[in-house]
C-alpha cells in the first residue's frame, strides 16, 4: 500500500531569546521520546549563540536529528531576495555565496556533515541560490514558498529536490488553540491523509519554529519589521510565555506529533530521507538515438516536461540531449547521408552535468537558414552549455535569432525529418543536411507555474517591497522544471 510522506520541519532562527532554547530543547525532547526525527534548520548566528550560551546539550541532541541550513543572519537586513533583487544569475549566485557561507560551514564543522537541505528566511525567495546548493551539495530545497508550484507536490527545479509549495498537503497544530486546536489539527490531518491515500500516496509538509512556544510574538517581527534595521546594541527581545504556558503548549505538541507519527501507512521522514525517496530515476540515464528521437516526437509548439521510462526530463535536459546529438551530426563540408545517420543511432549519451535554463530573455527574429548552418549552431550550443551549465539566451544564424523555445522545436523537427528521409526508398548517397529550416512559434508553458501574486508580504521587508527581476530570473529557469513522479 502507499505510504504518506510526512516532513517535520523546523526554523531554528531566534539567537535574540535565551528562552527560545529552551523551546528547542523540548522538542528535541519530544521527537526522541517518540522515536521520530524531524529537520531541524538551523541559522549561523543561532547555532553561534547556542554555543555562548553553552548549550551543549541542544547542540548535542541536535546531533541525533537530521541538520539544514536557514541563513546565515536570518532576518538582519538585507535578506536574501532585498540583495539579490537586482542581480544577475551569476552574480547573484557569486553574492549568495558570499553572504551566506559563513553559518553554512559553521554547521557542517559543529555537525560533521553537510546540512540536508536548506530553506529561505520568511517569504525571501530567490533562484540565484540553487547553483551554489549544488556546488554545497545540497540536494533538497525544504520550506514553505509560493513563488513557484507543481501539483502541490514535490519537484525537481535547477536541479535540486523542492519540497516547498504544498498548499492542501501543508498543514500544522495551532498550539496556541489549545485542546481545541490540537482536535481539529487531527481531524485535518485525517483528511489530508485519506485524500493522498485515494490518490495513491503522497507528501505532508508540517512545520514550526521553537521560538513560537517561548515567545507571544516573533524576535524579528519586533527588531526588524518594515526595513528596520537596528544596531546588535538595540535590539530587544519579544515578550516572553511563561514556563508553564510553554510546557502545556509543547505538551500539546507532543500528542501531535504521537498522532501523526502512529497513523496507518505514515512514515515520518527528513530532508536527508528525500534523497532517495525522491531520486530522480533518470539523473544517471543513458538515452540512445532513439530514446532522444521519442522525445522530440513529443515536442511541438507548446513547450514542457515529458513523462520517459520511469520518470521525467525537464525541457533544459530535453534540449541538451537533442540538441548534443544534432551537434554531433554536424560533418562541416562534408554529406550527411543515410549511412552516417544510420551510424549515429549506436550513439549513447548522458546528462553529464545539471543544465540550467537561460537568464535573459531573448527577442526572436524570425527567419530561415541552412540545415548546414542550424547543425553547426548546434554544435556551437553544446559547447556553450558543457563550460556554463545552461542554456544559451538566443542562438543566432546570420541575421535569424532564435530563442531557446523556437530552437528546440526547429532542433526537433529536424531530427524527425531527417530520421524520416533515412527511412525512406532513397538511394544511400542521400544527402539529409541539404536544404533550409524556418524558425516556427514556440513558448515554454512551464512558465506559468511561477507566481509573482502577493508573494513579497513578509513583515520584514521594506513596505511596498517588490523584486520583478527574480520572477523573470525564476520563469526562465521553469526550463528546469519537472515532477518528480
Amino acid at each position: 500500500m502507499a505510504d504518506i510522506h510526512v516532513f517535520f520541519w523546523f526554523d531554528v532562527e531566534d539567537y535574540i531569546t535565551p528562552e527560545s532554547d529552551d523551546a528547542l530543547q523540548g522538542i528535541l525532547t519530544i521527537f526522541e521520546t517518540h522515536k521520530v526525527r524531524g529537520t531541524f534548520k538551523i541559522v549561523g548566528e543561532k547555532l553561534r549563540a547556542l554555543k555562548r550560551r553553552g548549550r551543549w546539550d541542544i547542540i548535542n541532541a541536535l546531533r541525533r536529528q537530521d541538520i539544514g541550513y536557514h541563513t546565515d543572519y536570518h532576518s538582519v537586513h538585507p535578506t536574501p531576495a532585498e540583495y539579490l533583487k537586482d542581480l544577475d544569475w551569476e552574480e547573484g549566485a557569486s553574492e549568495f555565496e558570499r553572504r551566506e557561507r559563513s553559518g553554512f560551514e559553521e554547521i557542517c564543522e559543529t555537525f560533521g556533515t553537510t546540512p540536508s537541505c536548506y530553506g529561505q528566511p520568511g517569504s525571501s525567495w530567490a533562484p540565484h541560490v540553487y547553483p551554489i546548493l549544488q556546488k554545497w551539495n545540497v540536494p533538497v530545497y525544504l520550506d514553505y514558498a509560493r513563488h513557484i508550484r507543481l501539483h502541490d507536490e514535490p519537484f525537481l527545479y535547477c536541479g535540486v529536490m523542492n519540497i516547498i509549495n504544498l498548499q492542501g498537503s501543508t498543514t500544522r497544530f495551532e498550539h496556541r488553540k489549545g485542546e481545541p486546536g490540537l482536535s481539529e489539527a487531527m481531524n485535518r490531518f485525517n483528511e489530508i491523509r485519506n485524500r493522498l491515500m485515494d490518490a495513491g500516496g503522497g507528501t505532508v509538509s508540517i512545520y514550526y519554529h521553537p521560538c513560537e512556544f517561548a515567545t507571544h510574538e516573533f524576535w524579528d517581527a519586533v527588531n526588524f519589521a518594515k526595513g528596520a534595521n537596528p544596531d546588535r546594541s538595540a535590539w530587544v527581545q519579544p515578550r516572553v510565555k511563561t514556563r508553564e504556558k510553554m510546557e502545556r503548549e509543547l505538551s500539546l505538541l507532543s500528542e501531535y506529533v504521537r498522532y501523526v507519527s502512529s497513523q496507518p501507512n505514515v512514515r515520518c521522514v527528513t530532508a536527508n530521507d528525500a534523497r532517495d525517496i525522491y531520486a530522480d530515476p533518470l539523473r544517471d540515464g543513458i538515452f540512445s538515438f532513439l530514446d532522444i528521437l521519442k522525445l522530440a516526437n513529443e515536442i511541438d509548439e507548446e513547450i514542457a516536461y515529458v513523462r520517459f521510462d520511469r520518470g521525467f526530463l525537464s525541457p533544459a535536459e530535453i534540449f541538451y540531449l537533442v540538441v548534443s546529438l544534432l551537434g554531433q551530426l554536424d560533418a562541416g563540408e562534408a554529406k550527411i547521408d543515410r549511412p552516417r545517420l544510420e551510424a549515429m543511432k549506436n550513439v549513447k549519451m548522458r546528462l553529464a552535468h545539471p543544465i540550467w535554463g537561460p537568464i535573459s530573455r531573448s527577442v526572436s527574429h524570425p527567419g530561415e537558414c541552412s540545415v548546414r548552418q542550424f547543425l553547426a549552431a548546434c554544435g556551437q550550443a553544446v559547447n556553450f552549455m558543457d563550460s556554463k551549465w545552461r542554456m544559451p539566451d538566443s542562438i543566432r544564424i546570420g541575421d535569424v535569432v532564435w530563442t531557446p523555445a523556437e530552437f528546440l522545436r526547429a532542433a526537433c523537427s529536424l531530427l524527425k525529418n531527417m530520421n524520416a528521409g533515412a527511412s525512406a526508398t532513397a538511394p544511400a548517397s542521400n544527402e539529409l543536411s541539404a536544404g533550409t529550416i524556418r524558425s516556427q512559434k514556440a513558448r515554454m508553458t512551464l512558465e506559468q507555474n511561477v507566481n509573482d501574486a502577493g508573494v513579497w508580504d513578509w513583515v520584514i521587508f521594506p513596505e511596498n517591497f517588490t523584486a520583478p527581476r527574480i520572477i523573470e530570473l525564476a520563469r526562465l529557469q521553469a526550463w528546469t522544471l519537472k515532477p518528480y513522479r
